[in-house]
């Protein structure tokens, strides 16, 4: 099925995005007269319809829909497996992806119980250049995702091991994922290669006790291909466990108290007395001098941050 076929769009996204946009264009004011003309029109429900006309109209003389057309056009994916895209308004940037849904009905096809939710800020497609870099990024996920050879499941594992671990696999699966999805972005051209050394910084932060090998692993990821997510479960899982990783990465591992992953870096100076607090409410054995590693002690100190913020915001007093 044809790109434009597939996607569906959320009529307010569509008023937002040629209201945010179009006073931007050359056609300002001429989109302004033929918009301001639209409230003579006296029947309300009329007045409704001729507003949709126009701002399906303008969406189309703008060619808004070009990058994601686009976009989910180079997955073909996509196009065999889903029944459609809508494409609807984010809230805001950190709410800004793409996401497939799955109906439980059974008596539907494959095809006809998957559709993928689109959210962008209308004012994301005033620069389509960086907005289809981002798109294909996130079509990438779900094109994955409807690979049978990737073999994706929707939930990571859940273990006995607290907060911290769950947390800490999530950051882990999530930077390898990424660094095979940016790796095929750079060889087909849809990402400048320079975009590999900020990868490759991401990558050493979520895997610290790797060292010296952490651009050999790196490697593995972002420069070859195909991976399962069988394969990057794994390495999220037991970073240090021998799974054919240079054997310098895994000499002498210990385990974090909390999250129980094997680390080489462990901390236990620095920590305030809060963030000391925080710890032990979900780890009453706990004591500092045991140490824990630095992801942990980074997770609990932006998770202290986070309840000071929320305790200075107006009402939170009558909150609590």
């Amino acid at each position: 099925m044809h790109a434009a076929e597939l996607l569906r769009y959320h009529p307010a996204f569509i008023e937002e995005a040629v209201f945010c946009c179009a006073r931007q264009s050359r056609e300002a004011r001429r989109y302004q007269r033929e918009r301001n003309r639209l409230y003579e029109i006296a029947d309300i429900d009329q007045r409704d319809r001729a507003f949709q006309e126009f701002n399906l109209s303008w969406f189309k003389r703008l060619e808004l829909a070009a990058p994601i057309e686009k976009a989910v056009g180079e997955q073909p994916l996509i196009g065999a497996n889903v029944k459609w895209c809508a494409v609807a308004r984010a809230a805001g940037r950190k709410e800004e992806g793409a996401e497939l849904f799955v109906s439980p009905e059974t008596s539907l096809s494959e095809r006809e119980r998957r559709s993928v939710a689109i959210l962008l800020r209308p004012e994301s497609l005033l620069a389509p250049e960086p907005l289809l870099t981002f798109l294909r990024h996130e079509l990438f996920h779900i094109a994955d995702m409807l690979d049978p050879s990737f073999g994706y499941e929707p939930s990571l594992p859940v273990a006995q091991r607290g907060p911290a671990h769950d947390a800490l696999l999530k950051e882990r699966y999530r930077a390898l994922w990424d660094a095979t999805i940016n790796g095929r972005m750079v060889r087909r051209g849809w990402l400048d290669p320079s975009a590999r050394a900020a990868e490759l910084e991401s990558f050493r932060r979520a895997f610290p006790a790797f060292g010296d090998e952490t651009e050999a692993i790196f490697s593995r990821f972002f420069d070859q291909e195909p991976h399962t997510h069988a394969e990057l479960l794994a390495l999220a899982s037991e970073p240090l466990s021998d799974r054919g990783y240079p054997a310098s990465a895994t000499k002498n591992p210990t385990r974090c108290p909390l999250c129980r992953f094997p680390t080489l870096d462990f901390e236990s100076a620095g920590l305030d007395e809060e963030t000391i607090t925080e710890i032990r409410r979900d780890f009453p054995s706990w004591d500092p001098s045991r140490g824990l590693c630095i992801q942990c002690a980074d997770l609990y100190r932006a998770r202290r941050l986070s309840l000071a913020a929320a305790r200075a915001l107006p009402g939170a007093a009558a909150r609590t």
